[in-house]
């Protein structure tokens, strides 16, 4: 197991000054490997960042109420909240049931929901605000993922649309699972608002599959099974917004079988530096 570190720094005119380690995709499920979520703790403690974002996929395959392993997942996340604030959305996996591997809202949602304090925020198509800075969590519908493939964008496009209108602060994070929403064929020009987002941060696409150390923003394989996909990692620049995909914390869901492979790639952990830009004046 290893870390595969990414640092950003970001400028802003807005007099934000914050640093947040982002993390996707830990998709936790029986018999997972406890030393990693350590590893990945033990990092995240050396950013020290006043925000942790997960960015959807916390969970892989299983509903976890009633499950005596998951203690392990929430003494995690507790033990982050005490490092920074938490903030987490929601991802696809969070739908998969258990028994017949069918779609729809599952338990997991909820036993996110109930690990809600003072320092984790679960947002499921939610606000959360404080200091100038908007958090925006969305995430479309199982059916966007599994019954369209991530094709049919309209409803979800004005969904977004009415969650950023919502939002009061100046300085916006948008926490999207998924960036296909915004970069396939370009479908970040039809969402208005978007230009008024300064930062999203996004999973799911597990680096397209490709070592970290090879630039560019394509992929071998998307999560739809498409090859060569374009816009599927790093940090690609839309007008004011800068976008930032997680290769994430596990590279392949248990689903797969072949899990063997997450310890070759590496977890993907990111330090965004956000400063206020200083503007010398001449006089």
């Amino acid at each position: 197991m290893r870390i595969q570190y990414n640092k950003y720094k970001i400028e802003n005119n807005k007099n934000i000054n914050i640093k947040i380690a982002h993390i996707s995709d830990i998709h936790f499920a029986h018999k997972y490997n406890i030393k990693r979520l350590e590893m990945i703790k033990n990092k995240i403690e050396k950013i020290k960042p006043d925000y942790i974002c997960i960015t959807g996929d916390t969970i892989d395959l299983y509903d976890v109420v009633g499950d005596t392993n998951f203690p392990d997942l929430k003494k995690f996340l507790n033990d982050l909240s005490e490092i920074g604030k938490v903030i987490i959305s929601i991802g696809n996996h969070e739908y998969i049931k258990m028994l017949d591997y069918g779609f729809g809202k599952t338990d997991n949602i909820e036993w996110l929901k109930k690990l809600k304090t003072e320092k984790i925020i679960v947002l499921d198509n939610e606000i959360y605000e404080e200091n100038n800075i908007s958090f925006i969590g969305y995430n479309p519908d199982y059916e966007y993922y599994y019954t369209y493939k991530e094709k049919k964008p309209d409803k979800y496009n004005k969904e977004l649309e009415k969650l950023i209108d919502k939002s009061k602060n100046k300085y916006k994070i948008l926490l999207l699972h998924t960036p296909t929403l915004l970069l396939r064929k370009d479908n970040y020009k039809v969402i208005k608002g978007m230009n008024n987002i300064s930062l999203t941060l996004c999973g799911h696409t597990h680096g397209g599959m490709i070592p970290s150390f090879i630039p560019g923003h394509f992929g071998i394989i998307s999560p739809t099974r498409e090859f060569f996909p374009k816009n599927i990692r790093g940090i690609i620049k839309k007008h004011n917004n800068t976008i930032i995909i997680s290769s994430g914390i596990m590279k392949l869901s248990r689903k797969s079988k072949i899990t063997f492979l997450n310890d070759i790639y590496g977890s993907n952990v990111i330090e965004i530096d956000i400063k206020h830009k200083i503007i010398n004046k001449k006089y």
